[in-house]
């Protein structure tokens, strides 16, 4: 039994990655409401005026039908891969999507990175004509299958 012991934590420590794994995204969804819960109400309707002010298009009278809000860093390599499908995005629907690097390292986006509640980097927001959120994504996402939600 003694030769066991020394087994005991790296089997815990594989434990601890598999449970991680399996509850990622609740553990993601929990972090990003508790984000947005801790906001300000004051804080609150500015970041809901600023989002509307700039993605509804049906109001603001520009011509897109979709918002493509990457939230990244400078600094994070999975983050600078997306900077390749960004610009494959903005260039396959020039007048379609309207697509916004928000750098959640910026303390003048505190604000909206809370409000979207971004608890991983990269993460994508796609919004639609009235600036509603439709979909999101963690983690690196190719320009093919972001440009299958734009159809």
């Amino acid at each position: 039994m003694k030769k066991y012991r020394a087994y005991i934590p790296v089997v815990l420590i594989i434990l601890l990655f598999v449970l991680l794994v399996v509850f990622r995204d609740k553990m993601v969804n929990y972090i990003s409401t508790s984000m947005t819960e801790q906001m300000t109400t004051d804080d609150m309707e500015k970041v809901r005026n600023f989002v509307e002010e700039q993605y509804d298009y049906g109001k603001n009278g520009k011509g897109y039908r979709y918002t493509f809000l990457e939230f990244g860093s400078t600094g994070c390599n999975a983050c600078r891969q997306m900077e390749g499908v960004m610009e494959e995005i903005k260039s396959k629907f020039p007048d379609t999507v309207h697509v916004v690097f928000i750098n959640v390292m910026g303390k003048e986006n505190k604000a909206i990175v809370d409000y979207y509640g971004i608890a991983t980097i990269p993460t994508q927001i796609l919004l639609d004509r009235q600036g509603e959120e439709f979909y999101r994504h963690s983690g690196y996402l190719s320009a093919d299958d972001i440009s299958i939600k734009f159809k």
